[in-house]
C-alpha cells in the first residue's frame, strides 16, 4: 500500500517538534487505528504488543516497527509515548518513558490532536456507537464528502477501522470506557444511550459515568449540535443540561427524527423515518434489529443536517455492509447426521458483551428466525463486568433455548471470586428446565454443540474476547459451508 508521507498542515502546527511516536499496546483495535492515521500523516511509528495478529502484521506492512514484547529497550529516540487503557503503570516501556522524561499520553488525547482543527462528528454511547460511526461514514462517502473515519471496529465497506479523507469531516467513535472522550471537541456529537458498563473505571458508580457523558456533550460549542436518543431514559434526562441545539431521535413519538412501522425479515430491516419539515424516508436497511434501526436513524439525523440527499442516504442504508462481529452471518453449514431431516446450521456472531447487547441479539435472532431453536455460545468478558452485572447476565442468558458457556476472557483483569463462568453456570443451572453446558477446555465446544443441535438451529456466537478465534478453530473448521447467508 502506498502511504503518503505528507503530514497534515494543522497537525504539523500542533506537533511540530514530534517525529517518532511509540504506541504501547499498538495491537488493540483502537490503538492500531491511531497508529495507521499517524503513519498516513508521515510520522515515524513504532509500537509494542504481546503477540502477532493481523493488526500488527498490517501495521508492519505499512511501515511501523512493531515489537512483540514489552521492553525498555524499545524506547529509543522516541518523542512521545501513547498508551492504551489496558497498559499498566508498571509496564517497562511506561517506566522508561518516565525516566527519559518522554511525554506519555492516552489514545484519547492523541485523537483530540488529530481532530483538533477538523469538523469532527463524534459518536458516543454505551451501545451502537461503532455501527453509527460506520453508517454515518457510509452516507458521507455516498454523498461525495470524502470524510475521514476513525472507528472502533472493522467497517466492512473499507475493510479497516480508519480511512483518511481529504475533507474537513472527521467521523470518529468517541470511547467512554476510560473517559477519554472528554478530550474531544466535536461540532456534532451523538449519544446513542447511557448504560451501566465500564463501571470499574468510574469507581463502581453509574452516576459518575452519567456525569462523564454530560461533560462530553457540554464540550460542544454553542453552535454545535447534540443528537440524542430519547428512547433511553438516561440520555433523555440529560437533555435539559445541553447548552446547544438538540436533535432527538428514536421510536418515541416525541422524537424529532422518528422511526415508524418497523419490521424485520431475516437479515433485513424495513421501516419509515419521519423527520420534521422533510419527506418521509422508506428505509430498507441491510442489517437487522430494532437497535440497528435506531443506529441508522442517528446517522440519518447527521446526514440530513449536513444536506446529504435522501437518495444517497437510502442507498447507503440499503447497501450498508455492516461492521465485523455485529450480528454478522458466518453462513450456513452442513451437519452430517442421519437423524436430522434438515442438516443445516445457521451461524451468526455478535460482539455484544453487556446484558442489554445480548438481549438485542436474542430479540433480533428470534424475530428473524422464529421457528429455529436458538443455541447461544457465550464467553463472559472481564471479571469486573460480570461482577457488577451478574444478575442481569443471569436474566438475559435464561432467554435462549440452549446455552454453552465458555471459560471467561479476563482481558488482563485479576479474578474476582463469584464473577466467572463457573459462577454463571452454577446459578443458571439452578433454574429447572434450562439446558446449559460449561466448557473449560475450548477443544470440547464442538462436541458440546453436537449434543444440542436438533437440525433446525440458529447458533449465536456471543462475546468480545477470543471467542471468534475459538469458534473458527474448533467449530467452523469441522463444518462444510454451503453459502454466505
Amino acid at each position: 500500500m502506498n502511504i503518503s508521507k505528507k503530514k497534515s498542515h494543522q497537525l504539523v502546527l500542533s506537533m511540530n517538534c514530534i517525529n517518532h511516536i511509540h504506541l504501547i499496546g499498538i495491537g488493540g483495535i483502537s490503538m492500531s487505528g491511531i497508529a495507521e492515521i499517524l503513519l498516513l500523516y508521515g510520522y515515524k511509528i513504532s509500537g509494542s504488543d504481546l503477540k502477532s495478529t493481523r493488526i500488527t502484521r498490517r501495521l508492519s506492512t505499512l511501515g511501523a516497527k512493531v515489537f512483540l514484547n514489552h521492553s525498555k529497550e524499545h524506547i529509543k529516540n522516541v518523542d512521545v509515548s501513547i498508551i492504551s487503557s489496558a497498559i499498566l503503570k508498571t509496564n517497562p516501556e511506561v517506566i522508561q518513558s518516565k525516566i527519559l522524561n518522554i511525554p506519555i499520553i492516552s489514545r484519547g488525547e492523541m485523537l483530540s490532536e488529530i481532530t483538533r482543527y477538523k469538523y469532527t462528528i463524534a459518536i458516543s454511547g454505551t451501545h451502537g456507537k461503532t455501527t453509527v460511526t460506520a453508517m454515518t461514514f457510509s452516507m458521507f462517502l455516498k454523498g461525495n464528502l470524502d470524510p475521514t473515519i476513525i472507528n472502533g471496529g472493522y467497517t466492512k465497506e473499507i475493510q479497516n477501522t480508519i480511512k483518511l479523507g481529504n475533507s474537513p469531516y472527521h467521523i470518529i467513535e468517541a470511547d467512554e470506557s476510560d473517559a477519554s472522550f472528554l478530550y474531544l471537541r466535536p461540532i456534532i456529537a451523538v449519544i446513542t444511550n447511557i448504560d451501566d458498563d465500564h463501571l470499574e473505571n468510574y469507581h463502581g458508580k453509574f452516576e459518575n459515568l452519567k456525569l462523564a457523558f454530560i461533560k462530553f456533550i457540554q464540550n460542544l460549542p454553542f453552535y454545535g449540535i447534540a443528537i440524542v436518543c430519547i428512547d433511553n431514559k438516561n440520555t433523555r434526562n440529560i437533555i435539559p443540561l445541553i447548552r446547544c441545539n438538540v436533535i432527538t431521535y428514536g421510536f418515541n413519538l416525541q422524537s424529532d427524527v422518528r422511526i415508524n412501522k418497523y419490521k424485520q425479515k431475516k437479515f433485513l430491516s424495513y421501516f419509515t423515518i419521519i423527520r420534521k419539515n422533510r419527506p418521509k424516508l422508506n428505509v430498507i436497511l441491510n442489517v437487522p434489529g430494532k437497535h440497528n434501526a435506531l443506529n441508522a436513524t442517528a446517522a440519518v439525523a447527521i446526514a440530513t443536517k449536513e444536506n446529504i440527499s435522501d437518495i444517497d442516504i437510502l442507498k447507503s442504508l440499503k447497501n450498508f455492509q455492516g461492521v465485523e462481529r455485529r450480528f454478522e452471518s458466518c453462513g450456513k453449514f452442513l451437519i452430517k447426521n442421519p437423524l436430522f431431516k434438515n442438516n443445516i446450521l445457521t451461524i451468526i456472531k455478535d460482539y455484544g458483551h453487556h446484558p442489554n447487547e445480548i438481549c438485542f441479539s436474542i430479540k433480533t435472532a428470534k424475530s428473524g428466525w422464529p421457528r429455529k431453536k436458538l443455541i447461544m455460545i457465550f464467553q463472559p468478558h472481564r471479571y469486573t463486568r460480570t461482577h457488577y452485572l451478574f444478575k442481569k447476565f443471569i436474566k438475559v442468558l435464561l432467554k435462549v433455548d440452549e446455552l454453552i458457556i465458555l471459560k471467561e476472557y479476563p482481558a488482563n483483569e485479576i479474578k474476582i471470586p463469584g464473577s466467572d463462568s463457573i459462577s454463571l453456570y452454577t446459578k443458571i443451572s439452578q433454574y429447572k428446565g434450562k439446558s446449559i453446558t460449561l466448557i473449560s477446555h475450548y477443544q470440547n465446544v464442538f462436541f458440546a454443540l453436537l449434543k444440542k443441535i436438533s437440525g433446525n438451529d440458529l447458533i449465536l456466537i456471543q462475546g468480545a474476547g477470543n471467542i471468534n478465534t475459538i469458534i473458527e478453530n474448533y467449530i467452523i473448521k469441522n463444518l462444510k459451508k454451503i453459502n454466505k447467508k
